[in-house]
C-alpha cells in the first residue's frame, strides 16, 4: 500500500541478532541487485566517518509506481539496510522485495525504527515471512503505534 497518509519515519532492517551475517549482504551485490530490480538506481560504495570508518553503500532506487528508496546498507556488526523519510507504506514495498527476492530466506528480516531508538526500545521486531505489503505495512503501522505510545 503505497498511497497511504503515513507520516515518514526511517526503518531499520536487520538480519537476525543470532545469526548477523545470515544475509549474506554484499554492498556491490545489493547495488546490482538494485539496478536489476528498480527503474532508477544510482548507489556508492563509501568508506568514512559516517559509520566509524566501516564500509556502507548509500542507494537511492525508484521503483515502477514512482515511489523513491533512500537508504544505506551495511555489514559491520550485521547485516543492516536503514530506510530514510519513508512511509510504512512505502517501506513495505521495499522490504517485500527484499525479503523475497534478494535475502537467502524469507524469515530472515528483523526490524526497528527511528521512533523506537528514540524511545530507547532497542528490540528488534521479527518481520513475517510471508505477506503481502499490505499486511506489511501493517506491521511496520503496528510496531509505531506500539513504539509511540511506550
Amino acid at each position: 500500500m503505497l498511497n497511504d497518509d503515513d507520516e515518514q519515519n526511517t526503518f531499520l532492517l536487520f538480519a537476525p541478532e543470532r545469526d548477523p551475517h545470515a544475509w549474506g549482504l554484499d554492498l556491490e551485490q545489493l547495488g546490482e541487485a538494485l539496478r536489476g530490480s528498480f527503474q532508477d538506481v544510482s548507489y556508492e560504495l563509501r568508506q568514512d566517518d559516517v559509520h566509524g570508518g566501516a564500509p556502507y553503500m548509500w542507494f537511492w532506487a525508484v521503483d515502477s509506481r514512482g515511489t523513491g528508496f533512500d537508504g544505506t546498507a551495511l555489514t559491520q556488526g550485521r547485516d543492516c539496510i536503514m530506510l530514510s523519510g519513508i512511509t510504512a507504506g512505502e517501506a513495505a514495498a521495499f522490504i517485500v522485495w527484499l525479503r523475497d527476492s534478494h535475502l537467502p530466506a524469507p524469515d530472515l528480516v528483523r526490524y526497528s525504527s527511528e521512533a523506537a531508538v528514540v524511545e530507547g526500545i532497542e528490540s528488534d521486531w521479527k518481520l513475517p515471512a510471508a505477506g503481502d505489503e499490505d499486511g506489511v505495512a501493517d506491521e511496520l503501522r503496528h510496531h509505531l503505534r506500539v513504539v509511540n505510545n511506550a
